[in-house]
């Protein structure tokens, strides 16, 4: 289990955390395993400040991160890396390395300082790709893949870091509809099979409500919902976090929200 207690943090005229200057207020929830946690937020929210605080790049002004009721917010990077893997939103690399290369590098937590990845390390790099579904793809140029193929190798380098969190950074972001939901169905699979720990930023309720377990609002740094998909998306729920009106459908059991014309103020 990984629990947010009570985290505050923002950013000082140094750029470090700085109570005074917040951006999350007092951020709490839990996240179990096996299951998909989607934060839910409009831009500048905090979602961003709440992923570099689980990742050690901001240190909170206060609160705590545990992981197994074992904190772990004061963690040195090498320790953390072990613990927590992260899909970047965008990521482009500066050489076209192939995409088995790029795996690879999601085990350099494991690699000691001046040594060669191991044969264990190569092992978890292919096994990590099995399990997105792209071993075909292991000696094609990353820099030569669809969006949606990226995104894949993101996830696979995460799974092969070994981690029981996983964070990802709006992995939909730059994706058309069709590999969204390829992304999401592969990452859920590969989260109930592994029964891994994810986070999810997303700005789309519709794929929250399809895809997540959980989900946590937040707006002005602070979470004003959190449950299950069918609590929490709500007409009053999303019009209290995005300042809109919202008809929410319901159709073979699955939400369909559609923006009401003209609605925002």
């Amino acid at each position: 289990m990984l629990e947010i207690k009570d985290i505050s943090a923002g950013y000082g005229m140094n750029g470090q955390a700085a109570e005074g200057q917040g951006v999350l207020k007092k951020v709490g929830f839990k996240a179990a395993p096996g299951e998909i946690t989607a934060i839910l937020g409009p831009n500048g929210s905090g979602k961003t400040t709440l992923f570099r605080c689980i990742l050690g790049q901001i240190k909170p002004a206060s609160g705590a991160i545990c992981l197994d009721d074992k904190d772990i917010t004061a963690l040195v990077p090498g320790k953390r890396a072990r613990v927590i893997s992260c899909v970047p939103q965008d990521h482009e690399p500066p050489f076209p390395y192939s995409v088995f290369d790029v795996v690879l590098m999601g085990r350099t937590a494991h690699v000691k300082a001046c040594s060669m990845p191991s044969q264990l390390d190569y092992l978890k790099a292919g096994e990590s790709m099995k399990e997105v579904g792209i071993a075909g793809l292991r000696d094609r140029r990353y820099t030569m893949l669809s969006g949606g193929e990226r995104q894949l190798v993101m996830i696979a380098r995460a799974i092969a870091q070994d981690t029981p969190v996983l964070l990802l950074d709006e992995p939909t972001s730059h994706l058309d509809f069709r590999n969204q939901i390829l992304v999401l169905k592969k990452m859920r699979e590969v989260v109930r099979r592994k029964g891994l720990i994810a986070l999810v930023t997303i700005h789309d309720p519709n794929l929250a409500a399809a895809f997540s377990d959980r989900v946590v609002m937040i707006n002005n740094g602070s979470v004003i919902s959190e449950g299950k998909p069918g609590q929490v998306i709500s007409e009053e729920g999303l019009r209290l976090l995005y300042g809109i009106d919202v008809f929410v459908l319901h159709h073979n059991g699955m939400k369909i929200i559609i923006p009401s014309a003209l609605s925002c103020h």
